[in-house]
């Protein structure tokens, strides 16, 4: 037999002897071996599991901290607001204390509101509060600041109620007027609004009246709307600088800033009581301290 065939002979007459050994083991050891061949793909298939069962533990704690952080947010933003909230009781209690002290309103009841709405233009220019008739305001009654730094001071008057709001005609308003006099040498003149963000006016003033940059104005209390003495702006300019014609031109600056306002107080006038008409009112009713 050449040498080729014997060697092919004899390899599968090994495989054979492997064949039968291997059944015979099989056949002693079956689980055994079993267990051998498949353990590799057991191990993978725990491997996997775990990572699954560790993904998944981790998505479930995401989204547990994502939950707490958004109800720390919620709680944060709440307690912001409600901080934001005291600060603005705190300073409405200090300019109403302040007003008490002064004194100056003690003839006047007074309804405080809260302003829910300023004006977006210098067109626009009314304010809009949150008391009404129901609350006893009435056209032509005066509004001043409950705001810092000049709590009392002269924001407008009422032109129109509703039930349960009202809206300011502002000092700012190119239809208001206030007779107004300075303190410090107790001339007198008209102030008129020139809209949103602009100087009040003093026209017509002759040369010679005795006005200076500084003067703080105040209400005359002689246009029957308004009680004396309640704090409007200062003299800013003087124009022209020099003596041209007749008369000069004086800029006052409010002491309120519309912009900034949050609440207010409306004088309520002593002869009036809750449940007035919309009409206007007759004038005069006011009485000057």
């Amino acid at each position: 037999m050449p040498p080729s065939r014997l060697s092919r002979a004899l390899v599968l007459l090994a495989l054979a002897g492997l064949l039968v050994a291997g059944i015979g083991i099989w056949k002693l050891y079956p689980s055994r071996i079993l267990l051998s061949l498949l353990s590799p793909v057991f191990k993978r298939v725990s491997g996997l599991g775990e990572a699954l069962r560790g993904g998944m533990e981790k998505y479930v704690l995401l989204l547990k901290v994502r939950r707490e952080n958004q109800q720390l947010l919620e709680e944060n933003a709440l307690l912001k607001s409600r901080l934001v909230e005291l600060q603005d009781r705190l300073t409405l209690c200090k300019a109403l204390a302040e007003i008490e002290k002064s004194g100056l309103f003690r003839h006047y009841p007074r309804v405080m509101a809260r302003v829910i709405y300023h004006p977006l233009s210098p067109f626009e220019g009314l304010l809009l509060i949150d008391k009404g008739e129901a609350d006893g305001l009435a056209p032509e009654m005066p509004v001043v600041s409950l705001s810092a730094p000049h709590p009392g001071a002269l924001v407008g008057q009422v032109v129109e109620v509703s039930a349960h709001y009202a809206r300011v005609l502002p000092l700012t308003h190119p239809q208001s007027s206030v007779d107004v006099y300075t303190l410090r040498s107790g001339e007198r003149g008209l102030l008129r609004g020139r809209g949103l963000g602009q100087p009040l006016l003093l026209d017509y003033v002759p040369y010679g009246a005795d006005f200076r940059v500084g003067d703080l104005l105040v209400t005359s209390g002689l246009d029957a709307l308004y009680p004396r003495n309640l704090l409007v702006g200062r003299v800013v300019r003087i124009r022209p600088e020099r003596r041209q014609g007749f008369f000069q031109t004086i800029e006052v600056r409010p002491l309120v800033d519309l912009r900034r306002l949050s609440y207010v107080a409306v004088l309520i006038k002593p002869s009036e009581t809750p449940g007035l008409s919309r009409g206007l009112p007759k004038k005069g009713g006011f009485e000057t301290p």
